[in-house]
This record gives C-alpha cells, structure tokens and sequence, in this order.
C-alpha cells in the first residue's frame, strides 16, 4: 500500500507518523459520535497497520480538546431501529449466522445495500476488535474527552488507555436507553470485574479519570497538557519490541479467558439486535432524540444527564408492550 498505514485517506480520522509511532486523530466534529463511517475507518487503520511493518505502537486520540470518541450515534441507530418488529434470541442469532456466512467482497456488498446492513457493520467491527487483541503494534487510547457507550466498548480492546485529568469521562449509558453492549461489555469485566462493570452500567453516569483508574479501567492519569506528549513518550518505547513477539504476547494474554472473544462477541450481538428491535428500546431511543432536539446537537448523556442515571427519562418497564421474547 502506497505510503503504509499513514497513507490511508480516512474521513474522521487524521493519520501522522512520527518513527515507529502512528498518531489517529479522531476528528468528526463536532462532538466526535461512533458513525458508521468511523467504524469503516477504524476497520481500514487496523486492518492497513496489522500489515504495515514500520508500525510499533498506535496513539488514539480526539483530535479536538476536550473529544475522544463520546458514544454512539443514538440519532442514526433510532432512525434505523425505529418501528422494526420485536425479534427473539433464536431469531437474532439466526440471522447474525446467515450474515456471517456471507464473507467476502461480493456477499458484503449484496448485505451492504439490504435491510442487514446494520448487522453487517456489527460483525465487521467484531473482526476489528479481535484483529486488535492480536495486533502486532501496540495500542494506546489517549483520552482527552468523554469515552462511552461504542467508544468504550471500542478502547477496552486498546492494550492501554491513558486519562487525561480533566475533560475525560468514562461511562456505559446503554441499559438507560434499552440497550446492552453490542461490542466491549465481555472484555470491561475482564478488566474490572463482572459486578463492577455491571454498576458502572446501571449507574448510567460517567466516571471520572480517577474513579476510571480505581476500577483499573485506565492505566493512568496525567495532567491534560501533558496527555499527548506522555503517551507518544510510551509509544515510542513500546514501538521499539519486536512485533511478532508482541503480536504473541499479546494472544498468550488473550486466549488465556475461559471463552473465546468471538464466542463473547456473538452472546453480545445477539443481545444487541434484539434491543434494537425492541419497542421499549426504541421508544426510549425516541425520547433521547427529543431531548437532544433544539440543542447544538451535544449528547444528552453529558447535558442533561439526571434524567439518564436517575431512570426518570422514561419508564421502561412500563413501556414495553406484552411480554419480552425469549
């Protein structure tokens, strides 16, 4: 590939490499949603890195102060969500099968331009997040803003997250709008525990830089004007192992869990699609996007947080209309 990893045209990304050191500036403005397009550009980074040499470490960052990767685009999934009938467990996991069947080029195309497009995007940032457990270059969240929802989900399959002490915010909302973790709830208890990672999402807040390190979500936390300097400083010391044996490394960690991530992932998806298609879910989808209606268009979750955590937002037990499939 013409200039290696650093020569990909990506649009919410901004690529720069310094030696061994790959910087990815996250750049979607203006508050930095996990769209489709950034999933696309983040599956062609890791993708383009696992095969470019030159590549030791990779640095994740906002590129804007005060924005890393704030949660998934809740506008976008309610739009496509909105009025789909109630699926069952047997049904979700069905269809996550067919389309998973459907590999390569051409089958990716005919389900791109279908009503599975949705679950084709889920199972290719699934391959992402396991093409990144088993990455050869080492990877580095520096967080300078709020990280939740996808975005979390997305860093926990980063080797290392690194805090900024202000700005930076840490939180899993998704059970506040219906939701469960399409991609990273497995591998956060990993790292801090079932019970822990399960309060963090009915807490349905966000967690400061040092409660983040307490729960050993992050690895450290560093004054903010000196984010970006420090973890480029641990880049350029991790960039210089050699890859294979850090790639090895890396999966002796990995597959040292008693399920397999891809096994985990698929528990997730199917849990995820079945969400999606539910009316509580969507109706409460619904009321997020009335909230963030004749706003600026920043996340609900950050401006007006209360009724989120405190579960006022809207009843979902009593919305839900019949009995939930099983």
């Amino acid at each position: 590939m013409d200039g290696g990893a650093a020569g990909l045209e990506l649009s919410t990304l901004r690529l720069e490499q310094s030696g061994r050191v790959l910087t990815a500036r996250v750049d979607d403005p203006p508050f930095n949603y996990l769209t489709t397009t950034m999933q696309r550009d983040f599956i062609r980074l890791v993708e383009a890195v696992e095969h470019d040499d030159s590549v030791g470490a990779v640095v994740v960052t906002g590129a804007r102060p005060g924005r890393f990767i704030t949660h998934a685009d809740i506008a976008r999934i309610s739009e496509h969500s909105d009025g789909v009938p109630e699926i069952s467990h047997a049904v979700a996991q069905n269809l996550f099968r067919s389309v998973r069947a459907m590999t390569g080029w051409a089958g990716e195309r005919l389900i791109a331009r279908s009503s599975l497009s949705g679950l084709l995007s889920i199972t290719q940032f699934h391959h992402m997040a396991l093409r990144l457990m088993y990455s050869p270059a080492v990877w580095i969240a520096a967080v300078n803003g709020p990280c939740g929802g996808g975005g979390l989900e997305m860093s926990v399959f980063f080797d290392l997250r690194v805090s900024a002490d202000r700005d930076a915010g840490f939180g899993l909302p998704e059970l506040s709008v219906g939701l469960n973790t399409a991609l990273g709830g497995q591998r956060l208890a990993q790292l801090v525990g079932p019970s822990r990672a399960l309060e963090m999402m009915l807490e349905a807040r966000f967690y400061s830089p040092q409660e983040a390190l307490e729960l050993g979500l992050v690895n450290r936390v560093v004054p903010a004007e000196d984010l970006l300097d420090t973890v480029q400083r641990m880049a350029e010391r991790y960039a210089s192992r050699p890859r294979k044996v850090v790639a090895r490394q890396k999966r002796i960690f990995n597959d040292a869990q008693s399920i397999s991530a891809r096994a985990s992932l698929n528990q997730e998806a199917t849990a995820a699609l079945m969400n999606f298609t539910s009316p509580t879910t969507q109706a409460a989808m619904r009321r997020w996007v009335q909230m963030q209606e004749g706003t600026d268009g920043d996340s609900v979750f950050l401006t007006q947080p209360e009724p989120w955590i405190e579960g006022t937002a809207l009843d979902m037990n009593v919305t839900v209309r019949g009995p939930e499939p099983s």
